[in-house]
């Protein structure tokens, strides 16, 4: 399990460069800097410094006429880079685009990542929803399918530390808060070997999840979501044994 730490980080700018960068990948259209200063509550002064070299690395791209940021290009060859990077990407891929035909929901494959999961491959539904998750995109641990998944395959010891120091916070009606259920909702996930998010993470969605091991460490971890209202019994029994299938080729290709 990942810690946190109290040191404070070398080199600060690249903190709030970040932070400029978290934003504008939330921004569907392009941004003045007068919107960047006022969403991150940083002087003007200090943004434009942090925009320029951004710009002069081509990390962000300003419109010369409208004076508007948006991302630049170079991140997509970091993105692509790093995407390729995770081993498990390339060896889930065949089976996740498999299982994609087979149930036609939505397939997503996460790491695990301080205290959050972190979509690294996702593959839509061939239904008219599409579900508005994205790759680099981050997950709670305890209310998503992918997060109980991996908590459940941790020492109870790790899992009271993060419920320590991390705030349950009410995302959905189903979301659990207790931490004496989640508890006790994880050693049942353990037992069945796979995760079910029943709209505790968000209103409408159902998920199954379970993970991925090499070598007996987690490498990884896979679900399928769908709109709830295409999610019969008879459906999440078949999806549930499609996925543990699905685990079992993935492992051996790993483990092989």
């Amino acid at each position: 399990m990942g810690t946190t730490t109290d040191k404070k980080p070398y080199g600060t700018v690249l903190i709030r460069a970040k932070d400029i960068l978290d934003y504008l990948e939330h921004r569907v259209d392009p941004v003045n800097l007068q919107e960047i200063c006022t969403a991150l509550n940083t002087s003007k002064s200090t943004v434009l410094k942090i925009l320029n070299t951004l710009c002069s690395i081509d990390f962000v791209k300003r419109d010369e006429e409208t004076k508007k940021y948006t991302l630049g290009t170079a991140l997509i060859r970091y993105g692509e880079t790093a995407r390729k990077s995770f081993n498990i990407v390339n060896v889930a891929e065949p089976e996740l685009v498999e299982l994609n035909e087979k149930i036609g929901e939505t397939i997503h494959l996460g790491v695990y990542d301080r205290d959050h999961i972190v979509y690294v491959k996702k593959l839509n539904g061939k239904g008219q929803i599409i579900l508005s998750s994205q790759v680099g995109h981050t997950l709670p641990l305890y209310c998503s399918a992918m997060g109980k998944a991996y908590l459940a395959e941790q020492s109870e010891e790790d899992i009271r530390g993060y419920l320590a120091r991390t705030k349950l916070e009410k995302r959905t009606e189903n979301t659990i808060t207790d931490p004496e259920e989640l508890l006790k909702n994880l050693k049942e996930i353990k037992q069945l070997g796979y995760a079910i998010d029943n709209q505790e993470n968000e209103d409408e969605i159902f998920c199954i999840s379970t993970v991925i091991k090499r070598n007996g460490k987690i490498e990884g971890i896979m679900s399928v979501s769908s709109p709830i209202f295409r999610m019969s019994e008879e459906k999440k029994n078949e999806i549930i044994d499609l996925v543990k299938q699905a685990r079992r080729k993935i492992e051996n290709k790993m483990n092989g």
